[in-house]
Protein backbone atom coordinates (compact mmCIF):
# COMPACT_ATOMS: atom_id res chain seq x y z
CA UNK A 1 0.00 0.00 0.00
CA UNK A 2 1.36 3.35 -1.15
CA UNK A 3 1.05 6.05 1.75
CA UNK A 4 1.32 9.88 1.00
CA UNK A 5 2.14 12.88 3.11
CA UNK A 6 1.45 16.19 1.72
CA UNK A 7 2.49 19.44 3.08
CA UNK A 8 -0.30 21.38 5.01
CA UNK A 9 -0.15 25.10 3.75
CA UNK A 10 -3.42 27.42 3.46
CA UNK A 11 -3.30 28.71 0.02
CA UNK A 12 -5.81 27.65 -2.71
CA UNK A 13 -2.53 25.91 -4.74
CA UNK A 14 -2.04 23.91 -1.45
CA UNK A 15 -5.43 23.07 -0.96
CA UNK A 16 -5.43 21.93 -4.68
CA UNK A 17 -2.69 20.15 -4.22
CA UNK A 18 -3.79 18.58 -0.68
CA UNK A 19 -6.95 17.55 -3.03
CA UNK A 20 -4.95 16.08 -5.28
CA UNK A 21 -3.17 13.74 -3.30
CA UNK A 22 -5.76 12.61 -1.25
CA UNK A 23 -7.31 11.79 -4.62
CA UNK A 24 -4.27 9.63 -5.86
CA UNK A 25 -4.32 7.93 -2.48
CA UNK A 26 -8.13 6.87 -2.95
CA UNK A 27 -7.13 6.00 -6.31
CA UNK A 28 -4.10 3.71 -4.89
CA UNK A 29 -6.10 2.46 -1.70
CA UNK A 30 -8.78 0.98 -4.10
CA UNK A 31 -6.61 -0.08 -6.49
CA UNK A 32 -4.49 -1.77 -3.55
CA UNK A 33 -7.49 -3.44 -2.08
CA UNK A 34 -8.66 -4.77 -5.19
CA UNK A 35 -5.26 -6.69 -5.95
CA UNK A 36 -5.25 -8.41 -2.52
CA UNK A 37 -8.86 -9.06 -2.90
CA UNK A 38 -7.62 -10.68 -6.55
CA UNK A 39 -4.46 -12.93 -4.95
CA UNK A 40 -6.85 -13.92 -1.98
CA UNK A 41 -9.21 -15.46 -4.95
CA UNK A 42 -6.25 -17.24 -6.76
CA UNK A 43 -5.74 -18.50 -3.14
CA UNK A 44 -8.84 -20.21 -2.23
CA UNK A 45 -8.54 -21.77 -6.21
CA UNK A 46 -5.41 -23.25 -5.39
CA UNK A 47 -5.57 -26.35 -3.96
CA UNK A 48 -4.40 -27.14 -0.20
CA UNK A 49 -0.92 -28.82 -0.54
CA UNK A 50 -0.55 -27.91 -3.85
CA UNK A 51 0.01 -31.26 -6.26
CA UNK A 52 1.74 -28.99 -8.88
CA UNK A 53 4.65 -31.75 -9.23
CA UNK A 54 2.20 -34.31 -9.50
CA UNK A 55 1.14 -34.61 -13.13
CA UNK A 56 -2.19 -36.42 -13.60
CA UNK A 57 -1.27 -39.03 -15.36
CA UNK A 58 -3.45 -41.76 -16.48
CA UNK A 59 -2.66 -44.23 -14.30
CA UNK A 60 -1.85 -41.70 -11.36
CA UNK A 61 -5.19 -40.73 -10.23
CA UNK A 62 -7.90 -42.30 -8.54
CA UNK A 63 -11.29 -41.15 -7.43
CA UNK A 64 -14.25 -42.86 -5.82
CA UNK A 65 -17.55 -42.37 -4.14
CA UNK A 66 -17.92 -44.45 -0.79
CA UNK A 67 -21.46 -45.16 0.16
CA UNK A 68 -22.73 -46.51 3.33
CA UNK A 69 -25.79 -48.70 4.27
CA UNK A 70 -27.86 -50.93 2.19
CA UNK A 71 -29.74 -47.47 1.24
CA UNK A 72 -26.78 -46.19 -0.17
CA UNK A 73 -25.93 -42.70 1.72
CA UNK A 74 -23.21 -40.89 -0.12
CA UNK A 75 -20.52 -40.75 2.81
CA UNK A 76 -17.30 -39.17 1.50
CA UNK A 77 -15.70 -38.85 -1.89
CA UNK A 78 -12.08 -40.02 -1.97
CA UNK A 79 -9.11 -39.00 -4.62
CA UNK A 80 -5.43 -40.06 -4.83
CA UNK A 81 -3.13 -38.65 -6.77
CA UNK A 82 0.53 -40.40 -7.20
CA UNK A 83 3.96 -39.35 -8.61
CA UNK A 84 5.07 -40.22 -12.55
CA UNK A 85 7.05 -42.83 -11.08
CA UNK A 86 4.38 -44.66 -9.67
CA UNK A 87 1.74 -43.58 -12.41
CA UNK A 88 3.88 -45.50 -15.11
CA UNK A 89 4.46 -48.12 -12.86
CA UNK A 90 0.73 -48.83 -12.61
CA UNK A 91 0.47 -48.25 -16.20
CA UNK A 92 2.73 -51.07 -17.05
CA UNK A 93 0.86 -53.48 -15.08
CA UNK A 94 -2.58 -52.00 -15.82
CA UNK A 95 -2.83 -51.17 -19.47
CA UNK A 96 -5.04 -52.89 -21.52
CA UNK A 97 -5.68 -55.44 -18.72
CA UNK A 98 -9.41 -56.02 -17.06
CA UNK A 99 -9.71 -55.75 -12.88
CA UNK A 100 -8.39 -58.60 -11.08
CA UNK A 101 -7.67 -59.10 -7.29
CA UNK A 102 -4.28 -60.30 -7.98
CA UNK A 103 -3.37 -57.53 -10.70
CA UNK A 104 -5.55 -55.31 -7.81
CA UNK A 105 -2.78 -56.43 -5.28
CA UNK A 106 -0.04 -55.39 -6.98
CA UNK A 107 -1.30 -52.10 -8.08
CA UNK A 108 -2.10 -51.79 -4.20
CA UNK A 109 1.38 -52.32 -3.59
CA UNK A 110 2.46 -49.70 -5.57
CA UNK A 111 0.19 -47.27 -4.31
CA UNK A 112 0.85 -47.95 -0.27
CA UNK A 113 4.66 -47.76 -0.92
CA UNK A 114 4.36 -44.29 -2.72
CA UNK A 115 6.49 -41.43 -1.65
CA UNK A 116 4.58 -38.82 -3.77
CA UNK A 117 1.06 -38.44 -2.93
CA UNK A 118 -1.84 -36.37 -2.70
CA UNK A 119 -5.11 -37.26 -1.00
CA UNK A 120 -8.64 -35.19 -0.70
CA UNK A 121 -11.38 -36.95 1.56
CA UNK A 122 -14.12 -34.83 1.03
CA UNK A 123 -17.41 -35.47 3.18
CA UNK A 124 -20.78 -35.69 1.69
CA UNK A 125 -22.82 -35.82 4.51
CA UNK A 126 -22.53 -34.63 8.41
CA UNK A 127 -20.83 -37.00 10.35
CA UNK A 128 -20.28 -37.37 14.21
CA UNK A 129 -17.36 -37.16 16.02
CA UNK A 130 -17.37 -40.90 17.40
CA UNK A 131 -18.56 -42.05 13.58
CA UNK A 132 -15.35 -40.37 12.05
CA UNK A 133 -13.14 -41.81 14.49
CA UNK A 134 -14.32 -45.10 14.25
CA UNK A 135 -14.36 -45.24 10.55
CA UNK A 136 -10.55 -44.33 10.15
CA UNK A 137 -9.70 -46.48 13.14
CA UNK A 138 -11.07 -49.78 11.19
CA UNK A 139 -9.20 -49.05 7.80
CA UNK A 140 -5.93 -48.56 10.17
CA UNK A 141 -6.66 -51.29 12.28
CA UNK A 142 -6.32 -53.66 8.65
CA UNK A 143 -3.17 -51.90 7.78
CA UNK A 144 -1.83 -52.76 11.19
CA UNK A 145 -3.27 -56.44 11.00
CA UNK A 146 -2.03 -56.93 7.83
CA UNK A 147 1.92 -55.83 8.55
CA UNK A 148 1.63 -52.29 6.67
CA UNK A 149 2.06 -50.76 10.05
CA UNK A 150 3.44 -51.83 12.99
CA UNK A 151 1.42 -52.12 16.75
CA UNK A 152 3.35 -48.47 17.85
CA UNK A 153 2.34 -46.63 15.46
CA UNK A 154 -1.47 -48.10 14.88
CA UNK A 155 -0.92 -46.82 18.80
CA UNK A 156 -0.08 -43.50 18.07
CA UNK A 157 -2.33 -43.17 15.33
CA UNK A 158 -5.55 -44.51 17.54
CA UNK A 159 -4.61 -42.20 20.10
CA UNK A 160 -3.50 -39.41 18.34
CA UNK A 161 -6.43 -39.00 16.31
CA UNK A 162 -8.78 -37.79 19.26
CA UNK A 163 -6.51 -34.94 20.37
CA UNK A 164 -5.50 -34.13 16.65
CA UNK A 165 -9.40 -33.62 15.52
CA UNK A 166 -10.64 -32.82 18.98
CA UNK A 167 -12.10 -29.69 17.55
CA UNK A 168 -14.64 -31.83 15.78
CA UNK A 169 -15.78 -33.43 19.05
CA UNK A 170 -18.93 -30.43 19.20
CA UNK A 171 -18.72 -29.39 15.95
CA UNK A 172 -19.07 -33.13 14.25
CA UNK A 173 -17.69 -33.23 10.53
CA UNK A 174 -19.83 -30.99 8.32
CA UNK A 175 -21.31 -31.73 4.98
CA UNK A 176 -18.20 -30.03 2.27
CA UNK A 177 -15.15 -30.47 4.75
CA UNK A 178 -11.87 -31.49 3.57
CA UNK A 179 -9.18 -33.54 4.68
CA UNK A 180 -5.62 -32.95 2.54
CA UNK A 181 -3.01 -35.31 2.88
CA UNK A 182 0.49 -34.58 1.33
CA UNK A 183 3.61 -37.26 1.19
CA UNK A 184 6.68 -36.44 0.07
CA UNK A 185 9.42 -39.09 0.93
CA UNK A 186 8.62 -39.70 4.14
CA UNK A 187 7.20 -36.53 5.38
CA UNK A 188 3.24 -36.98 5.67
CA UNK A 189 1.02 -33.16 5.71
CA UNK A 190 -2.28 -33.26 6.76
CA UNK A 191 -4.83 -30.37 6.70
CA UNK A 192 -8.59 -29.87 7.67
CA UNK A 193 -10.71 -27.40 6.02
CA UNK A 194 -14.07 -26.69 7.16
CA UNK A 195 -17.10 -26.03 4.21
CA UNK A 196 -16.68 -21.99 4.51
CA UNK A 197 -12.64 -22.75 3.64
CA UNK A 198 -11.54 -22.64 7.40
CA UNK A 199 -8.48 -24.19 8.45
CA UNK A 200 -8.78 -26.28 11.23
CA UNK A 201 -6.02 -28.13 11.26
CA UNK A 202 -2.28 -28.55 10.19
CA UNK A 203 -0.30 -31.47 10.96
CA UNK A 204 2.98 -32.96 9.64
CA UNK A 205 4.95 -36.22 10.86
CA UNK A 206 7.88 -37.47 9.37
CA UNK A 207 8.76 -41.40 8.86
CA UNK A 208 7.57 -43.90 6.86
CA UNK A 209 5.07 -45.49 8.92
CA UNK A 210 3.40 -42.58 9.30
CA UNK A 211 2.78 -42.04 5.65
CA UNK A 212 1.78 -45.86 5.41
CA UNK A 213 -0.55 -45.38 8.22
CA UNK A 214 -2.67 -43.41 5.96
CA UNK A 215 -1.89 -45.37 2.36
CA UNK A 216 -2.52 -48.52 4.34
CA UNK A 217 -5.37 -47.41 5.00
CA UNK A 218 -7.04 -47.40 1.89
CA UNK A 219 -5.58 -50.03 0.22
CA UNK A 220 -5.17 -52.52 2.07
CA UNK A 221 -7.39 -55.81 1.48
CA UNK A 222 -10.96 -55.26 3.14
CA UNK A 223 -10.21 -51.72 3.31
CA UNK A 224 -13.36 -49.60 2.48
CA UNK A 225 -11.79 -48.23 -0.19
CA UNK A 226 -9.14 -50.18 -1.78
CA UNK A 227 -11.46 -51.46 -4.18
CA UNK A 228 -13.66 -48.60 -5.10
CA UNK A 229 -10.30 -46.29 -5.85
CA UNK A 230 -8.45 -49.60 -8.00
CA UNK A 231 -11.47 -49.89 -10.06
CA UNK A 232 -11.70 -46.40 -11.01
CA UNK A 233 -8.25 -46.66 -12.96
CA UNK A 234 -9.69 -49.23 -15.08
CA UNK A 235 -13.70 -47.44 -15.29
CA UNK A 236 -11.88 -44.46 -17.13
CA UNK A 237 -9.81 -46.77 -19.37
CA UNK A 238 -12.17 -48.75 -20.45
CA UNK A 239 -11.24 -51.88 -19.79
CA UNK A 240 -13.16 -52.87 -16.92
CA UNK A 241 -15.86 -54.92 -19.22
Amino acid sequence: MILIIAPIGRTEASARGRAAALGFLVLMTAAFTAHQAAAQEVARELPPLAVDSLPVLPYGKMKMLYEATIFKVDVLTLEVRLGEEDALDIEELADGRKYSDELADSIAHIATNSRDAWVLLKFERNTGFGRFLGGADKNTKKARDAGIIDSTTYEFVSKGMPVWYAFLEERGVKDGDEIYYRIRGDTLQIEFYGIEGELFLEYREVGPQHRLSVLGSYFVRGSDFRKGLIKSLFERSGTNR
